[in-house]
Parts: structure tokens; C-alpha cells; sequence
């Protein structure tokens, strides 16, 4: 027994002896899951009258995840998911969020994480989202003068013609919509305003005040909230005029439409970015008055409701004739059919 109890000890002491000799494995340390650099916001709308909520750049994976997202989106302000695997990114975000419930797909890489619906974007922002640096002036344009920053508000337009309004919003789209007008601006990251003159009222102001990225090219400021970098064409371009006679129809006024929900014209309509005068007229033929408005919008009846309006508030230029107005929003520039010989 004595000897079998020291065959076991001297086991057990080679034991250890042979352990101490083998190579020692590092452990890992433990790596403590870093805080979230982002918060979420909500659930949103997207597509609405298919203009994207977050539209500076986008992808889609069947192992999409928030983590993914987020990496996609780390240059953009915020960043969205939907429809289970896309995501959307953008510097501007002009929306209120609705039912949290709208946003039940789960994401595609992570079945505990939400991701959006068919048109419906979980809406982050990124807490380490650091804009450029410095406040530079907008990059120069073929072909426009840049004026500089200039105050604007919903109230008082430096710019009456027509506005838009997209998450991926650059100088160079911005030029492109406002191409028939003498003036283009950009506003809040993602606002694009035309104009054929300027409103006095507007004051310019330090460069420092137009300080938002755009949207689409975070690189470049796009104004501010109510400020405007304002640009110039600097080719010819003639003043609209209206036409004093097309068809049977001679020109009577800018007109109010749409006053409490009323239509001074209740015919037929016809909308088109193509619209001009004439083709308005040859649409309404046989009424006694047509009115355009809004660029690209032709109204018809044989009564005539609102009032007379200044002449002003028919800013917009039509869609398919810079040489001619056609309204504004909610102003109509109205014809009468002209008496016809007894």
C-alpha cells in the first residue's frame, strides 16, 4: 500500500512538472462592446411623391444589419433602414416621425434588429458626425456668378420661382432645375430655389451663416435654415413676358386660385412639365377662360372665381417656354375668350 501511495505521488509530481514545461497559451482579454455611436430617431416616411427622405447614397445587402448601415453611412449626418435590407444615407433630414410600429421588418442580418418597411426608414444619427471643417465658399459653377449668403425666409422668398426640394441636393442639380431662370439659391442642405429677380428685402450676410453640407455632396455648403447661398447666370437671358393674345384668348391678370380650398377655374385640367400658353389655349378651346400656374399646370372653366392678384405673384416660368409666365403656387395668370364678331 506504502508503495503504490509513492508510485501515485511521484505521478502526480511529474505531472506538474511536465505541464510547467509545455508553452504557455496568451488568453484573449476580454473586449468590452463599445457604446453605440449613434441614436435613433424614428420611424419616417419615405418615397413620398417618390422623393427619397435620405437620398445621398444608398445600398442593399441580405446580411444588413444597424452596425452596417451605419459604417456605410459614417461621412453622413444620418442614416436609415428599410424594407429589411436597404440603406439610406443623407445630411439633412426634413420629416416627423410616425407610428413606430409602421417600422417592423427586421433586419436581414439581424433578425433582433428592426430595419424599416416598404417605404418606411428607421432614421439614426450618427453622434460622431463632424461636418467640414472651415466654411468654405460654394464651389464656382460654368456659366454662374455666386453672390453670396443671403437671409430668406418662408414668408419672404429671396427667390419666387419655382422650389424643390431633395435630400441629395447639390449646386450643380440645383443649376440644372433653375437653368431658364436669371437666379438659383441653396438652402438647408436640401433646397433648391429659382427666381428671374431678387427680393429687396433680403440682406447678404457673413459667409459663416451658410455653413449646412449638401446632401448629395457633403463636401459643398448649401445654406443654412433660412439663409440662402445665392447664385447669378451669368449668360443673357429675356424677361418672361405674357402674351396679350393666344388663340381666342386675350390676357386679363395674375390671379388667386384656390382660395379655401376653391378652384376659380373648375374645368378640365391638364398638367405637363412641357406646359406653355398655347398649349394651355388649344386645351381649353371652346371656354370661356384658361389659366396657367405652377410651371406646369393648364385649368379651364366658363366661370371665373378668386381675384386679381399683383402681378408679381406670378413668378414661375413654363416648363416648356422660359419666354412666358405661368403662375406660381396658387396663382393663376388668367385668358378670356375675346367676344366674337356679331
Amino acid at each position: 500500500m506504502a508503495s503504490s501511495g509513492l508510485r501515485t505521488a511521484v505521478s502526480l509530481v511529474a505531472l506538474a512538472a511536465a505541464a510547467q514545461a509545455l508553452p504557455r497559451t496568451a488568453v484573449s482579454p476580454v473586449v468590452k462592446r463599445q457604446q453605440e455611436a449613434h441614436t435613433r430617431l424614428g420611424c419616417f416616411v419615405d418615397n413620398a411623391n417618390n422623393v427619397r427622405l435620405l437620398g445621398g447614397a444608398s445600398t442593399a445587402s441580405d446580411d444588413m444589419t444597424v452596425a452596417a448601415c451605419a459604417s456605410f453611412c459614417s461621412s453622413f449626418q444620418y442614416f436609415g433602414l428599410e424594407y429589411g435590407r436597404e440603406c439610406w444615407c443623407a445630411n439633412s433630414l426634413s420629416a416627423s416621425p410616425v407610428d413606430d410600429a409602421d417600422c417592423s421588418f427586421p433586419c436581414a442580418g439581424n433578425s433582433a434588429e428592426k430595419c424599416g418597411a416598404g417605404d418606411r426608414l428607421d432614421v439614426y444619427l450618427n453622434d460622431e458626425y463632424a461636418p467640414p471643417t472651415g466654411v468654405p465658399s460654394p464651389a464656382t459653377l460654368a456659366d454662374f456668378e455666386y453672390l453670396g449668403c443671403f437671409t430668406d425666409s418662408g414668408n419672404n422668398r429671396v427667390l419666387r420661382g419655382i422650389a424643390t426640394f431633395d435630400s441629395a441636393m447639390t449646386l450643380e442639380k440645383c443649376a440644372e432645375i433653375c437653368s431658364a431662370y436669371s437666379f438659383f439659391g441653396v438652402e438647408y442642405g436640401s433646397q433648391c430655389f429659382c427666381g428671374v429677380d431678387l427680393d429687396d428685402s433680403s440682406e447678404e450676410v457673413p459667409q459663416a451663416e451658410c455653413s449646412m453640407p449638401c446632401g448629395g455632396d457633403p463636401t459643398n455648403v448649401c445654406g443654412a435654415a433660412n439663409r440662402l447661398n445665392l447664385f447669378v447666370s451669368t449668360s443673357c437671358k429675356e424677361d418672361p413676358t405674357n402674351l396679350p393674345t393666344v388663340g381666342a384668348f386675350a390676357y386679363q391678370s395674375c390671379w388667386t386660385d384656390n382660395v379655401n380650398g376653391v378652384r376659380s377655374l373648375d374645368g378640365p385640367v391638364l398638367r405637363g412639365n412641357d406646359m406653355t400658353v398655347e398649349k394651355c389655349a388649344d386645351f381649353c378651346a371652346g371656354y370661356e377662360y384658361f389659366g396657367v400656374q405652377y410651371a406646369s399646370e393648364c385649368f379651364c372653366g366658363n366661370q371665373l372665381g378668386g381675384e386679381a392678384a399683383p402681378e408679381d405673384e406670378c413668378s414661375h416660368i413654363c416648363g416648356g417656354d422660359a419666354s412666358q409666365w405661368c403662375g406660381a403656387a396658387d396663382r393663376l395668370n388668367v385668358y378670356a375668350a375675346e367676344p366674337t364678331a356679331p
